[in-house]
């Protein structure tokens, strides 16, 4: 990929070119063609951080952030910073790991499978009456603001024992004012940290998430208001991630401890 030295040598008529032609080529690109990346903490048993798995990242450890797509990472102490849009609660089917694994659908809240769900007492999987397990993943969508200040739409998924620190930012969000009125949740940014918690069943990385300022320009918040607007009213259909992304986490990592 060209950096931004390269870019600027570019000849005018070539820029004049690039200009003209914007967007051709994805002229049958839909929503259901792309996939918007995931924010995920790597956790000491991923692949990210196991040179024999096609997903290591080279520089990358145990606690750090990474993006599911350009893999791109950020240091977990340091933190990454986003701009959080909309928010929605899943409620996912998966295949138990012991039958071979793999992810069913997405179910509505007010189906008979949902609503007949019981939580087993030994493992505290919360499970259907097909013998699938049901998994509730609160889903932030996000604008991460790079460095440079570009802005890239992401999602941050929370599930089983990270639901809690979903309500705590949900919380955190509707405590922003001005004039006495609830801010939109992209009026603000928030750095979203990776800190270590754990209980007897072991240790894992989870999220730490701190306000971090106001939106840093007009331009950022139009752009996450757009994003709001288009999953809002339905005209954006977020595809879901690849199967081996939904898959459930290995048993070593947090999110088959019980609730």
């Amino acid at each position: 990929m060209a950096n931004k030295k390269e870019e600027a040598k570019l000849p005018a008529e070539l820029e004049a070119l690039f200009a003209e032609d914007s967007g051709k080529g994805f002229e049958e690109v839909t929503s259901s063609d792309l996939q918007i990346p995931f924010l995920r903490i790597i956790q000491q048993m991923s692949p990210q951080i196991n040179k024999k798995e096609a997903g290591f990242i080279e520089g990358a450890s145990g606690g750090d952030i990474f993006n599911t797509v350009t893999n791109k990472y950020w240091d977990g102490e340091e933190g990454v910073v986003v701009i959080p849009v909309y928010y929605q609660l899943k409620l996912l089917e998966f295949i138990p790991r012991e039958q071979g694994g793999g992810f069913v659908g997405e179910l509505s809240a007010s189906s008979e499978e949902v609503r007949s769900a019981e939580r087993d007492q030994g493992t505290g999987m919360e499970m259907l009456k097909s013998g699938n397990e049901l998994v509730r993943t609160a889903q932030h969508y996000v604008k991460i603001v790079h460095d440079d200040g570009t802005l890239e739409s992401a999602i941050v998924d929370m599930k089983k024992t990270q639901l809690k620190k979903s309500r705590l930012w949900n919380s955190l969000m509707t405590m922003q004012k001005h004039n006495g009125a609830t801010l939109p949740s992209y009026a603000c940014m928030y750095r979203m940290k990776s800190v270590e918690d754990g209980n007897d069943k072991g240790s894992w990385n989870t999220w730490s998430i701190a306000h971090e300022g106001m939106v840093p320009s007009v331009e950022a918040y139009t752009d996450c208001k757009d994003l709001h607007s288009n999953i809002s009213s339905g005209a954006l259909q977020i595809a879901p991630p690849p199967s081996e992304e939904l898959l459930p986490a290995p048993a070593s990592s947090e999110d088959d401890i019980p609730f």
